[in-house]
């Protein structure tokens, strides 16, 4: 997203009372806009903040930030319509902000309106085509809307984009999964696991492709690194104890 630029307000002397009075009055906006911002403060503090920002801001850049800001604080609590009509509000101001099309489309795909996110999406990519992040997310849109093709097409763009990010092979290990293309589909959890080698989701999926290539001893390791990395993880106990029993 485009950083909103605070302008600084120089200092000068001699200007008459009411100038001063102008520059103080200028001057919380920055402030509820830091707020709004900062790591510190709890969520609705920070809403609050980001709501002042936007009442008070005649800069449509600020307003914009301070929005899109808002709608993330508002996913945090659970406000999903709120976020999207910050997110929309967003968009009407600065129609050219790729980050509320993608934040937009995340909370439309969390809904379960995969249409609405994948056209999000798109939108997002038509202005940022070299985000390997909206590219593996419309996949995911496009996996929750029954269309496979079209995911394993976006999973495969992201990792051209963004090679040494585990999370592209690891979806597209699934789509292919689901396609019944087992080889491929051990071969994207592999990288996703030499990628993110503490993922034990990753072990225990490709536990699952190894049982149905009929690699029982490689499911069984995979299913043992679960345990070591989670040693709560049931259907890694589950399966274990089944696969133990069957020998």
């Amino acid at each position: 997203m485009r950083n909103a630029r605070l302008k600084m307000l120089a200092v000068i002397l001699g200007l008459p009372l009411g100038a001063h009075l102008a520059i103080a009055q200028a001057n919380p906006v920055a402030d509820h806009l830091a707020a709004c911002k900062a790591e510190t403060g709890t969520p609705q503090e920070k809403v609050d903040a980001c709501s002042k920002a936007i009442a008070d801001s005649k800069d449509d850049d600020i307003r914009a930030e301070a929005l899109v800001q808002r709608g993330v604080l508002r996913e945090s609590l659970d406000q999903r319509d709120e976020a999207i009509a910050d997110y929309t509000e967003a968009i009407k101001i600065d129609a050219t902000n790729p980050i509320a099309f993608f934040n937009r489309g995340n909370v439309y795909d969390q809904q379960g309106k995969h249409d609405l996110a994948i056209a999000d999406y798109s939108e997002a990519i038509k202005l940022d085509p070299s985000d390997a992040d909206v590219f593996n997310n419309r996949g995911q849109a496009y996996d929750n809307a029954g269309q496979p093709d079209l995911a394993i097409a976006d999973y495969t763009t992201a990792i051209g984009l963004a090679p040494t990010v585990a999370r592209p092979f690891y979806n597209r290990a699934l789509a292919l999964f689901a396609k019944s293309d087992h080889k491929g589909s051990l071969a994207d959890f592999d990288q996703a696991i030499k990628l993110e080698p503490n993922d034990s989701e990753a072990f225990a999926n490709r536990a699952v492709v190894h049982e149905a290539m009929g690699n029982q001893a490689a499911a069984k390791a995979d299913y043992q690194q679960v345990l070591t990395l989670q040693p709560t993880h049931n259907h890694a106990k589950e399966a274990l104890a089944r696969l133990t029993a069957s020998n």
